[in-house]
C-alpha cells in the first residue's frame, strides 16, 4: 500500500478575517474593517483575499480601500495593498460620499444623545 501525503492544514475564512483585523489593528486605524475573505487558488498555492474596507458611523461600510492576501497554509500575509494607496482610496471614497457620510454621522450623533 502506497502511503498517501497527509494533507497540510487549512486556515479557514474566519481565521483569515482574524488575521485581517489584527493587520488593520496594527496598521490603519479604526475607520478600516475587513469584508468578507474571499477563497482563490492558483496552480502553486491557494489563499484568502480579504477586503479591506472603509467604514463610517452610521453610514457602515463605505467601500473597499485595499485588500490582503493571506496564504491558506501558512496562514501569513503574502501580499498586501500598500498603505499610501490604502490612504488615498480612502480619501477619495471620503470626497465622493461627502454628504452623505457627514448626514449619517450628524444623525449618528443625534441618536447617542437621545
Amino acid at each position: 500500500m502506497i502511503a498517501e501525503p497527509i494533507p497540510a492544514a487549512r486556515i479557514t475564512a474566519e481565521a483569515a478575517r482574524l488575521i485581517g483585523e489584527d493587520f488593520v489593528a496594527d496598521n490603519l486605524g479604526d475607520q478600516i474593517g475587513v469584508g468578507t475573505p474571499a477563497r482563490v487558488v492558483s496552480s502553486l498555492r491557494s489563499a484568502w483575499v480579504v477586503p479591506l474596507m472603509l467604514t463610517s458611523p452610521g453610514y457602515g461600510a463605505v467601500g473597499i480601500v485595499g485588500v490582503l492576501i493571506i496564504d491558506e497554509e501558512l496562514g501569513h500575509i503574502s501580499a498586501w495593498t500598500a498603505v499610501e494607496e490604502i490612504e488615498a482610496n480612502a480619501a477619495r471614497l471620503i470626497e465622493e460620499n461627502k454628504t452623505a457620510l457627514e448626514s449619517a454621522f450628524e444623525q449618528a450623533r443625534i441618536r447617542g444623545a437621545a
